[in-house]
């Protein structure tokens, strides 16, 4: 038999290509950032926030007196919370006992399943608690589901619910309950890849007299929660909730893409109890929880 050799070349093994989340190759962070800004940006990666607005971040930094040649500087944790803190817009105009004109009447809009409803639920609870007369709307007759659920909060509260099948019925149901202090209307989930589904979506919202929240799962990647915002501008956006920020380990893709998009956030909702859990947008607390600091006043 013919006897030889079988040679076989092969390239030496290479660690593994770290990737942002557009898919670019990037540096590991010690390469990215300077030695005292790394271990906090490798945390606050960790978290999901974006290279873009942790380079502004560290960019203000390099501005002050804090150590960035060399970790340990015990200053740079905190200061690089109150730079990020600044660049986290809130919108507290949702709620409050002194209610806004222009946040009269609310709809929560936003795909299906990121939590409207029980979102809607909450703050009705809130408003409720806090002495005003109120009206709840729904404009989702595709879900049985979700009217029972709608009729449940309302008669929990003791507040008028109306569904309303057309943008007509919508109008007159709003005249219906002029009176009141705060009208809240739930509207249809829908793909934002459907776009014929959302501009029935956008007429069903009449008028420019409503303030519309949009509604963003926690756990939203960056090309979703684009794609979410993309689909709504349109009709346009007047703030924010981040939804099940409790049932995901990195929420900082969509809260990056929500800041870097120039919207504000309102809410972030930490669970199913009505109406405990969900918190007005804190910048501050949200800016520690990206570096994993302990919330302010805890130790």
């Amino acid at each position: 038999t013919n006897k030889g050799f079988l040679v076989v070349a092969a390239k030496p093994e290479t660690a593994m290509i770290a990737r942002d989340q557009a898919g670019r190759a990037t540096a590991p962070a010690a390469q990215r950032w300077t030695p005292g800004f790394a271990p906090f940006a490798q945390k606050a990666e960790d978290f999901g926030m974006s290279q873009r607005i942790l380079g502004a971040v560290e960019n203000a930094l390099v501005g002050t007196k804090v150590e960035l040649s060399r970790a340990g500087d015990p200053a740079v944790p905190t200061l690089s919370a109150r730079v990020l803190a600044a660049l986290l817009p809130t919108e507290s105009r949702f709620e409050g006992r002194e209610v806004h004109p222009d946040f009269r009447t609310i709809a929560f809009v936003g795909p299906t399943g990121v939590g409207k409803t029980t979102t809607l639920g909450k703050l009705a609870a809130r408003s409720v608690k806090q002495g005003h007369d109120i009206a709840i709307v729904t404009v989702d007759t595709y879900r049985v589901a979700a009217v029972e659920q709608l009729r449940a909060f309302a008669d929990l509260l003791s507040v008028p619910m109306e569904v309303a099948f057309t943008p007509q019925d919508l109008r007159r149901t709003l005249q219906k309950f002029a009176d009141k202090d705060r009208i809240y209307i739930d509207t249809t989930g829908r793909s934002p890849l459907d776009r014929d589904a959302l501009a029935q979506a956008d007429a069903a919202l009449p008028g420019n007299d409503i303030a519309r929240l949009l509604c963003i799962a926690a756990a939203a990647r960056k090309r979703d929660a684009e794609a979410v915002i993309d689909a709504h501008d349109r009709a346009g956006i007047h703030g924010v909730c981040i939804t099940k920020w409790d049932e995901t380990k990195m929420p900082g893709e969509a809260l990056s893409t929500v800041v870097e998009r120039g919207l504000k956030l309102s809410h972030v909702t930490i669970g199913q109890e009505v109406p405990a859990d969900i918190a007005e947008a804190n910048a501050m607390q949200l800016a520690r929880a990206a570096f994993d600091l302990p919330a302010e006043g805890r130790r």
